[in-house]
């Protein structure tokens, strides 16, 4: 029976992997499934295929049968195609690595245990051979040629399955070493070797995994329930039973659930996860509406349209997996390191035996080059560093990559709205009518507000509470969606709104609007007061801006970044003003989330690299085109979270500043370490060549430069700098 593991799968669009495909004839694939799928990408070296295609003309279950005929597999009529469901995989270093972990799964708690015994064995030796001077037997079928070889049985999976699938790599050639090794007398050597692999392969795995799972086990997109009308009367439904056409009712304070035409009611809508404008959005009959935006204040009617896999939100997270699984650099560069080691170990190898016509110094050569943990470790151990001190500070960093690469892009690009600024209004200047004082305009201001949720209500209420002024009134006020709110309080009308809901209400706004428009020109909103017929004056609102923002933009700037970009969806004069004030070198007001996209490709052909920095689902495209993607996790959105290389979990600009620093310093202690592997290396090759290295003390070169690799690597975590 065939298997097939699903690594992704959206409506439309799915990625598989299996064995099968690693030799697959890509033009014989391409002729076959052509007429059937939009898209179609091959990667043998990672056994997969991507594909693209009409959901309404084919489905998944033909396209997988379509692909088993293909490769003349003999299947019984009633068999149908198993499709696995693969776990996340949050990186990818080894084909045969996740075969091997999908083949025989352990627990975290199990490989610690494992290797806390390999410890314990390890010290039993260490206090036998040099403290009690009693010499340990380590014959081929020694107790220590049988750890060394259980501790090696994941080593040699892997070796096994690159063999069975005709790939001679690094793990092969690691496997044979240390067989040879255990039967060629050597067992002390093989043991100290696996250990030193095993422990190294911990640590990376703690560090960058379990950083990479924790964040995906946030993440939770899908609603469960809504309400539907039926007769006349709401039910409340799960939200997998909603059908196209059906009608679904949203009210103040909910997220919308589908994606529709409001046929009734009309409200004010935060969309800034879908299109990143920072002001709610007046929706009426007529308009459509997108499921994951929040209704601010209103009821609405929805005629369905879209739900589940079909929604806007659910198509933007499909293109985003479309863009993400481009990407396998981490896999490439692991390769390319596995081709170099294993050609340059066998030959050396091979040289010294040939030279010298000594097996046992050819021996020691082959083990000193068996073990990658001079190079592997120089890297892995800063990058586990820095992602240990990145998680103490709040900044979770998905991977190794990642954090290289901060230090080293030339464009930085953010988001305005929830990324440099919180979304909650302040109010910045208010003007009075001519005897009108400040806490008459603010009493009436709150006494119309005081029940109002909308984030401007609730700014009017803060500076109410700071002048010590409280509202105990019982009128309810009416909210009126796109304009504001009214008041009748002791007979008298109290508007508070726009310039448009005074105007319609005959109170005459003339003599604010020179001030009001100077606001609305730096992209300030402006919210009127008025008593009857007469304005008592105006406030003018923006949204507060995170602080420390000024200060990480221009450290930045200090630290050899090129270009700033401003990627928002508020209009031109918000954008402007905003980007202006703050020393933007480039700004772009007004973009959908596929345009924010294409501003970030167009960055990549000019710049080195770019990084996006975003909150919310309208950037989500960009973030996943950037060559690294920073989230700001507090109070952002799922998917941001989720498609975003590093999360700013405390949402603070100035964790960029320590995130690039943290950046270039494991770049700077990665070249150190680098020297330090390579030279001890190449040192331990001439010794072992010339007969002064007896195999057992290549092992424990191994252990002395390992130990200065992971000392001048914990210097990241332990905060010490470069230069200290």
């Amino acid at each position: 029976m065939l298997k097939i593991a699903i690594k992704s799968h959206v409506q439309g669009r799915v990625r598989i992997k299996s064995e099968y495909f690693s030799s697959a004839n890509e033009a014989q694939l391409f002729t076959l499934l052509q007429p059937f799928v939009q898209e179609f990408r091959h990667n043998a070296l990672a056994r997969s295929l991507i594909l693209v295609y009409d959901h309404t003309q084919t489905s998944l279950e033909a396209l997988l049968a379509l692909i088993s005929n293909h490769f003349n597999l003999k299947l019984p009529p009633s068999t149908t195609v198993t499709v696995l469901e693969e776990s996340y995989c949050p990186s990818c270093t080894s084909c045969s690595r996740c075969e091997v972990a999908a083949k025989h799964p352990q627990t975290w708690r199990h490989k610690l245990i494992t290797f806390g015994v390999l410890s314990g064995y390890a010290l039993y030796l260490f206090i036998k051979e040099t403290l009690l001077g009693i010499v340990v037997v380590a014959s081929p079928f020694s107790l220590t040629a049988a750890v060394a070889l259980f501790a090696a049985i994941p080593l040699l999976q892997e070796a096994y399955s690159d063999v069975k699938a005709k790939r001679f790599t690094l793990q092969s050639f690691m496997a044979f070493s240390l067989i040879a090794a255990i039967f060629g007398g050597e067992v002390m050597a093989a043991f100290e070797i696996i250990y030193i692999l095993r422990g190294g392969m911990l640590l990376e795995e703690y560090t960058a995994e379990k950083s990479k799972r924790q964040i995906h086990n946030l993440i939770a997109l899908e609603m469960k329930k809504a309400y539907v009308l039926v007769d006349d009367v709401e039910l409340e439904v799960d939200l997998e039973s909603i059908k196209e056409g059906d009608i679904v009712v949203s009210r103040s304070g909910e997220k919308i659930p589908v994606d529709g035409e409001i046929i009734d009611g009309k409200a004010e809508i935060d969309e800034a996860s879908i299109n990143g404008r920072s002001e709610p959005a007046f929706k009426e009959k007529g308009d459509v509406v997108y499921a994951n935006t929040l209704l601010h204040r209103g009821r609405i009617y929805i005629r369905v349209s879209a739900i589940g896999e079909n929604t806007y939100l659910s198509r933007v997270i499909a293109k985003v997996e479309a863009s993400l699984a481009l990407k396998s650099p981490s896999e490439l560069s692991a390769d390319r390191l596995a081709a170099k080691l294993l050609k340059l170990g066998t030959f050396l190898t091979g040289a010294t035996f040939l030279v010298t016509g000594s097996w046992l110094r050819a021996f020691s050569v082959m083990i000193v080059m068996s073990c990658p943990c001079a190079t592997i470790l120089a890297a892995s151990t800063a990058i586990s560093a820095g992602i240990a001190r990145g998680a103490k500070q709040g900044i979770l960093i998905k991977g190794g990559e990642s954090l290289e690469l901060v230090a080293q892009s030339e464009a930085f690009c953010f988001d305005k709205t929830g990324t440099l600024t919180t979304g909650q209004p302040r109010l910045v200047e208010t003007h009075l009518h001519k005897g009108v004082s400040l806490e008459e305009l603010i009493t009436y201001a709150a006494r119309a507000e005081q029940r109002n949720h909308h984030p401007i209500a609730e700014a009017i209420l803060k500076e109410a509470k700071h002048l010590g002024i409280t509202c105990n009134d019982e009128e309810p006020s009416e909210i009126l969606p796109g304009l504001g709110v009214k008041l009748v309080h002791q007979g008298t009308v109290i508007l508070v709104g726009n310039a448009k809901l005074l105007t319609q209400n005959s109170v005459n706004v003339t003599a604010l609007h020179r001030v009001a428009q100077r606001h609305l020109e730096l992209g300030q909103t402006v919210v009127y007061v008025s008593v009857g017929t007469n304005v008592l004056g105006c406030m003018a609102f923006e949204h507060e801006v995170r602080e420390g923002t000024q200060a990480m933009l221009e450290g930045l700037k200090a630290r050899g970044v090129k270009h700033l970009v401003l990627l928002t969806g508020d209009e031109v004069k918000v954008a402007h003003a905003f980007g202006e004030k703050y020393g933007f070198d480039e700004i772009y007001a007004n973009v959908m989330p596929e345009e924010k996209a294409d501003v970030i490709k167009a960055l990549k052909a000019k710049y080195r690299r770019v990084v996006m920095v975003g909150d919310g689902i309208n950037d989500t495209i960009a973030m996943s085109v950037s060559d690294v993607a920073i989230s700001f996790a507090s109070g952002g959105s799922e998917a941001a979270i989720e498609v975003s290389n590093i999360a700013i979990t405390n949402s603070n600009p100035r964790d960029i500043l320590k995130l690039y620093d943290l950046s270039s310093q494991s770049l700077h202690v990665i070249a150190q370490n680098y020297w330090i592997g390579t030279s001890t290396n190449l040192a331990s090759v001439a010794f072992a060549a010339f007969g002064a290295l007896s195999p057992v003390m290549a092992g424990a070169m191994h252990i002395a430069h390992t130990v200065g690799i992971m000392a001048n690597s914990s210097r990241i975590a332990w905060g010490i700098d470069n230069n200290s």
